[in-house]
This record gives C-alpha cells, structure tokens and sequence, in this order.
C-alpha cells in the first residue's frame, strides 16, 4: 500500500483535501502531518466517520523546523507503507503582526510557507513512487495582475528573504508582502523542481486555492478583520470571482493531486481545476535558480540524501 501526505491536514483546506483524497483513494494510507497531535487525531476520526477510510494516520510536523522535518521523514521511512504516490504541500501561515522567526532564525513566512515544504520534498523524494505528484498550495496573490488586494511580491533574493531587515513599514504591509512573495516561491520551486525531474515519471503542480475565507490564515489580523474574515467574508464565495469555500478548494487540490483526469499536467500553475500562466517574475529562470541555490545553503540537504542534482 502506497501513501498520501498532506501538510496541514488538520484544519481548513488541508483537512477538506485530506476528506476527498480518502474518497478517491480507497486504497491508499493517507498520513495526516501537522504539529498538534490532537488536532490531527481529531481530524481523522472526522474523516472515518465521513468516509468509513481506514487507513489514516497523524505523524508529527513542524514546518518552523528543519529538524521536526527531518524527524518526519525518518519517522515515515520506518512505516510499512513508505512509498509516496502525492505529496500535497499545503501548509502554510500570513502573518502581519510584529517579525516572527523559525526555530532555525528565518523569517517565519519564508520558514514555513517555502523552507520548511522545499526542504521536506527533497528529503522525500527517494521515497516517491516512480508516477508521484508533488503539490505546491500557492496564491493568486503572487502575481500583481491579479489585484487581489494583497501586497504584491518583491523578489529581490532568497537571502534578502530568510533574513530581512526590519523597515519602518506597516507591519500590515510587509506582512501581506512577505506572503505573497513566499507564494511566489511556490511556484519558482514548482517550475524548477520540475525542471529537475524532467527525466522522471513525477509531476510537481502549484494550486491557487482561490481567496478561501474563514480559514486560519487571518490568525494574526485584528479582531475585527478576523471576524470579518470568518463569518462575513465566506458568503463572498457565491459571489467573487476565484473566491471559494474550504469544502470546495480542498476538494479541487485533491483532485490536482490525484485524480487520474490531472496526470498528465507537469510544471503547470492550476487555479482551482484550471490551468493558467503564473506571473511573468514566475517564469524568471535567475529567480528560480537564486532560490533553489540559496534554499540549499540554508538547509544544509546533502546530495545524498535527495534524488536531483543540487
């Protein structure tokens, strides 16, 4: 029995993703990653009970950690079911409060939404089935044509990233900034992992969720944008263009992930079910290469222990 790893499975779109992969895998184990036990337990007596699967399991996962990554994918290897068929990279935080930083001293949006997922696909990568899919949850909000009302990207170097220097900014500002920037880290990872692989069978996609309202991404907002964004926002979803409710975001990045109709898309940027081109800062190949070497260098992976050429 192969399995299916989903990052932050939990709660929100991870768990509505983790609800449908148990649909459309009956056969499969479906690991359930996040740090709180509990949580994750909890999110797999729901899926049980909704679905009668029975193969899930949690096993811990802190993506602020190089090592908690690294104890993830030793703890996986010992399991019986080891071979991945979909890694779904969907964890990620925004943060527009004061600075935070990972338990290595990155930035903590950079840490945890590209670090943390980067660093964890190359570790698992000698563990993937030879068809695997590889997943990138990225954001409209990385390409400015969009106008989502987010900050638009800046990227200028991944060093200027794991390690900014504090402005004079809103915090609000930088925050939404930080975000979409590490969005668009996504999809640069996306494009050149793919690259990377391009003599295998894996495919490595990046999902837009679309705007998904009353997630824990507004955890950091003030009172009053959080209830805002939890119990006004989500009727937007019938409404908005590219605005979404959890149920319908997670079941489109499963079917991305999975689904026998997406298996011959590669190095594509999908929002919701639907290919399209990915900002023009995307496609930059010195963007993508700065990235990829610098996220090397910060993680300190050796070429042993992953399958492409560092």
């Amino acid at each position: 029995m192969n399995s299916v790893i989903i990052t932050g499975a939990n709660r929100g779109i991870g768990f509505a993703c983790a609800l449908q992969m148990a649909k459309i895998t009956p056969g499969k184990q479906i690991i359930i990653a996040c740090r709180d036990a509990k949580s994750g337990q909890e999110a797999i007596a729901k899926i049980q009970q909704k679905t009668g699967h029975a193969h899930l399991k949690h096993l811990p996962l802190d993506l602020a950690s190089l090592a908690s990554v690294q104890q993830f994918k030793a703890a996986f290897e010992q399991e019986p079911n080891n071979r991945i068929v979909a890694l779904v990279n969907n964890a990620g935080i925004q943060n527009i409060a004061a600075t935070q930083y990972t338990k290595d001293g990155f930035e903590a949006t950079f840490g945890v939404n590209h670090l943390g997922p980067f660093y964890l696909t190359l570790l698992l990568l000698p563990l993937m089935d030879a068809e695997a899919s590889i997943t990138f949850t990225a954001s409209g909000t990385h390409d400015p044509a969009q106008k989502t009302g987010i900050e638009p990207p800046v990227y200028k170097t991944a060093e200027a990233l794991a390690h900014p220097v504090e402005t004079t900014e809103k915090s609000s500002v930088v925050g939404q900034r930080r975000y979409s920037t590490s969005k668009l880290c996504n999809i640069l990872t996306t494009y050149e992992l793919q690259r990377r692989l391009a003599n295998t069978s894996v495919r490595v996609n990046a999902f837009d969720p679309g705007m998904v309202p009353g997630t824990g991404l507004a955890r950091t907002y003030p009172p009053f944008l959080r209830f805002f964004w939890e119990n006004v926002m989500p009727i937007l979803a019938y409404f908005q263009r590219n605005t979404h409710t959890v149920d319908v975001s997670g079941r489109r990045l499963a079917n991305v992930a999975y689904h026998k109709a997406f298996r011959l898309h590669s190095g594509k940027y999908f929002e919701g079910e639907k290919v399209i081109p990915s900002s023009p800062d995307s496609y930059n190949t010195a963007f993508q290469n700065d990235l990829w070497d610098t996220s090397v260098k910060l993680t300190g992976i050796q070429q042993i222990e992953t399958t492409v050429v560092l």
